[in-house]
C-alpha cells in the first residue's frame, strides 16, 4: 500500500522553490503548464479552505509554525488529497510525514 505524504519542495531560493512546486503540480497532472500551475498555487496553506479543498499548493510554509495546520495537511495527504508545499528547510521531526524534493530532483 502506498503511503500518501506531504510533498515538500526544499530550496532557500524563493524563485527556485516556487518553480519546483509548479513542476510537481504539472507532474502530478493538476496543471498542464507551469503557467497554469502558478494560477492555482497560493502563498501559504492558510490561504486555502482546508476543510473542503481538493488540493493544497503553497509556495512557502514552515511545518513547525503551526501544529494545527500541519496536522490538517498531514490528514489531507493521508486521505489522498495532493498536498505540495515549499519550504526553506525540513526539520527532522517532520521527515516521517513528508516526501522531500531538493533542488535538481524535480
Amino acid at each position: 500500500m502506498k503511503q500518501n505524504k506531504i510533498i515538500v519542495c526544499i530550496s532557500t531560493d524563493d524563485s527556485e522553490r516556487h518553480a519546483m512546486v509548479k513542476r510537481v503540480l504539472v507532474k502530478k497532472g493538476l496543471a498542464n503548464t507551469q503557467g497554469d500551475a502558478s494560477k492555482i498555487m497560493k502563498g501559504s496553506p492558510d490561504d486555502f479552505d482546508l476543510a473542503g479543498c481538493y488540493f493544497v499548493a503553497a509556495g512557502l510554509y514552515n511545518l513547525a509554525s503551526s501544529q494545527m495546520i500541519t496536522h490538517q495537511l498531514y490528514r489531507l495527504a493521508a486521505s489522498g488529497v495532493l498536498v505540495v508545499i515549499g519550504a526553506k528547510k525540513l526539520q527532522s521531526n517532520f521527515e516521517f510525514m513528508c516526501e522531500p524534493y531538493h533542488q535538481g530532483q524535480i
